[in-house]
């Protein structure tokens, strides 16, 4: 390729010129200077490839179109085709790299080789794949690994890909839809291959052996599959270190995708020191790519900080978690103005998370904070995707609810219980099963923040809406699951019932204390719950030593009984 560059300037003055033999030269030095090379060099920057493959397809098809058109500017038209297809797929101009890809396989009259055809082919497939056409690619992909199955490429053709290529892609699309079985069988394929070839040979497939125990690891881990995942992660982390990343910049994304699925291996295998480690080093690996290509080394760096949070977590080092988990929120905030609909789930996840550890550590107030940023970014997810994200949404709502109600912001929680519950009853119209304990859930909350507020009567029909949601779903699943909710609901039921009572009495309307009092006789009756059977014991006995008089006769005016002597149940 060295001498094909040096005779680039004058063939290309020879072609302006006019020189019969000029442009043919030209083209062909041009179609020279982009296929790529088969040894250990370092391939030129993709700006200067694209640049010789429009030169190429300019020159071919001006050649081609000419009244001298010969079978060799045909074939050669093709043939720059599929090599600028290639060229454009490195820029992501990946409409293009199809548009070109199928002109390569249309050129009339063309004779193509069944390698060059795989290799247009293998352009075609990973084209179709990022513009996100499955099927199409599939059947791409299917297709260029036949070709390459049963041909035997000739001298000229040898690095115009591989077997080894074409199965890589193919599983790579597989898992990219995803079908990760498929693909992770196809991936082990690749590495039998891969194991039976000599050193020498595997230095010149370098790349794309990193690629392969790299994704394999991505693979195996979507499946479960973690020890095989380790073994494979482990070998690609000795074929990406050292001497490759200085001949490969390229594969510095790879390893920082390596290293983030390793750490989720090791933790799922219970080695979380080793987790951590290998996060912290996912995390320094990508901050070395953002220096170099910012976005995609910040998008790198979103997965590992999430990684890292993680497992920092599980080891309770709190302040570390923190810090993690401030630092992901940060660059999710940048990255949000970009990419809204990915990055703004992944801050509201991010807030939610770091609201955990300020309240864990006592820091109410910056727990609210959080909470109220994570609910924002809930709110902004659920106008993407209200289906994923109304559910996350509600609960935000809820959870900050109750610690705005800690701090003594009581009526931002009787606004945010009553949004929660809101979603929650709206969820619930299509998902009972999933939802109806959840709007049980959410009453309480509401009812809790209402009581704060001083409004105990609507809190009573929030408690009593959810005791008959939890009694119905008692009835026809198994009642354990809601045991220890019904428990708090009757619980809470019976002191917000006392203490009505004793308001009601206070205030000079013992007919209303009365009507409390009933509702709260009646609750004794039907829950065998000692805290419930005291809290009506003492609600009557109060409610006889501060107005005997009053209460005894609303009693019977309500009632036409006189007021009860005995209110605890017996067993």
């Amino acid at each position: 390729m060295g001498t094909a560059r040096i005779l680039l300037p004058p063939l290309r003055l020879l072609a302006r010129a006019g020189v019969p033999a000029g442009r043919p030269l030209l083209g062909t030095v041009l179609t020279r200077c982009l296929t790529p090379g088969w040894v250990l060099l370092r391939e030129q920057p993709p700006a200067r490839r694209l640049a010789w493959g429009e030169d190429a397809v300019a020159v071919y098809r001006a050649l081609a179109a000419g009244r001298r058109g010969r079978q060799a500017h045909r074939d050669g038209l093709a043939r720059a085709l599929a090599l600028y297809a290639h060229a454009l797929l490195r820029t992501g101009r990946y409409e293009d790299a199809l548009a070109a890809a199928d002109e390569s396989l249309a050129v009339p009259g063309a004779r193509v080789s069944a390698t060059q055809t795989a290799y247009t082919l293998h352009a075609r497939a990973v084209a179709l794949a990022e513009t996100d056409r499955p099927d199409e690619a599939l059947t791409a992909a299917r297709d260029c690994v036949t070709a390459y199955r049963h041909t035997t490429p000739e001298r000229r053709d040898r690095s115009l890909g591989s077997l080894l290529g074409a199965l890589r892609t193919h599983a790579w699309v597989l898992g990219r839809f995803p079908r990760h079985e498929e693909s992770v069988e196809i991936y082990l394929e690749c590495h039998a291959l891969l194991r039976n070839m000599s050193l020498w040979r595997l230095l010149r497939v370098q790349m794309i052996q990193a690629r392969v125990l790299i994704e394999l690891t991505g693979g195996l881990r979507a499946l479960g599959r973690y020890d095989e995942a380790v073994a494979a992660g482990t070998d690609a982390r000795e074929w990406t270190d050292g001497l490759a990343l200085r001949l490969y910049p390229e594969i510095l994304p790879l390893r920082a995708q390596l290293l983030t699925d390793l750490a989720w291996c090791y933790g799922a295998t219970g080695d979380l020191p080793r987790a951590r480690d290998t996060a912290e080093e996912a995390v320094l690996v990508c901050r070395a790519l953002a220096e170099r290509d910012q976005i995609a080394g910040e998008r790198r760096l979103v997965l590992a900080l999430r990684c890292l949070a993680h497992h920092l977590g599980e080891l309770d080092t709190p302040t570390g978690e923190r810090l993690a988990l401030r630092e992901l929120a940060d660059l999710c905030t940048r990255l949000a103005h970009i990419q809204p609909e990915v990055y703004v789930p992944v801050l509201a996840e991010a807030l939610d998370d770091l609201a955990f550890c300020h309240r864990r550590q006592g820091a109410h107030r910056k727990a609210v904070e959080a909470t109220e940023g994570s609910a924002d970014a809930y709110r902004r997810a659920a106008a993407f995707d209200p289906r994923t994200y109304e559910p996350e949404l509600a609960r935000a709502l809820a959870n900050l609810s109750v610690r705005q109600r800690s701090t003594g912001r009581h009526a931002a929680a009787v606004t945010n219980g009553r949004e929660s519950l809101a979603i929650t009853r709206r969820l619930a119209e299509s998902d009972g099963d999933t939802y109806q304990p959840l709007v049980a859930d959410r009453l309480r909350i509401l009812a809790r923040a209402l009581r704060r507020t001083g409004n105990d009567t609507e809190a009573l029909t929030c408690y009593e809406e959810a005791e008959t949601i939890l009694r119905r779903l008692m009835e026809h699943t198994d009642p354990r699951i809601h045991e220890a909710a019904l428990t708090a609901t009757l619980s809470a039921l019976a002191a917000t019932l006392r203490t009505t009572a004793g308001t009601h009495l206070t205030d000079g309307h013992p007919d209303k204390a009365v009507d409390a009092l009933r509702h709260l006789l009646a609750l004794t009756r039907r829950a065998d719950q000692t805290d419930v059977h005291a809290a009506c014991v003492s609600a009557f006995a109060r409610a006889r030593e501060q107005a005997p008089d009053e209460i005894e006769q609303a009693w019977r005016d309500a009632t036409t009984d006189p007021f009860p002597s005995f209110v605890y149940r017996v067993p």
